[in-house]
């Protein structure tokens, strides 16, 4: 499987894979859907909407700062899942592309025999969001 990580504005102006392949979409609760070209080798395309935030102790968050939760994990694993025959590649993408969009190719490279390492060096994994992955895919995969 491979895994490729990108920002908003490359995916709306469109990017070329090669392969059959499907794309999560991550966004800012307060930016419009990104508009997505869709290819006949896009074979599904998972909206979600989250900030860029991690919480940290001590500190609240201001209210309207919405964090990934659980179920968008468990969301984004379930969609890759229904997927992952028919596909070689995934699409990771989140408005800059180098914080949400690779801690979810990191996770999902590391549950799927691929290299998070280039995933590792290119980006600041959303460390956060990156534990929720881990967590979606271990629960999910203990309860098989």
């Amino acid at each position: 499987m491979d895994f490729y990580v990108y920002d908003r504005k490359s995916m709306e102006r469109g990017v070329i894979i090669r392969s059959a392949y499907i794309v999560v979409s991550i966004r800012d609760p307060d930016k419009p859907v990104v508009s997505l070209p869709r290819p006949p080798s896009n074979h599904g395309v998972l909206q979600l909407a989250f900030h860029d935030a991690e919480p940290a102790q001590g500190f609240e968050l201001p209210s309207d700062i919405r964090l990934m939760q659980p179920a968008d994990a468990e969301k984004i694993w379930a969609f890759v899942q229904q997927h992952r025959d028919e596909v070689s590649a995934i699409v990771c993408h989140c408005e800059q592309g180098m914080s949400r969009s690779p801690a979810v190719a990191i996770a999902l490279a590391e549950a799927l025999d691929g290299d998070p390492d280039a995933l590792l060096a290119e980006s600041q994994p959303n460390q956060y969001v990156l534990r929720l992955m881990r967590e979606a895919i271990k629960q999910t995969n203990s309860e098989e």
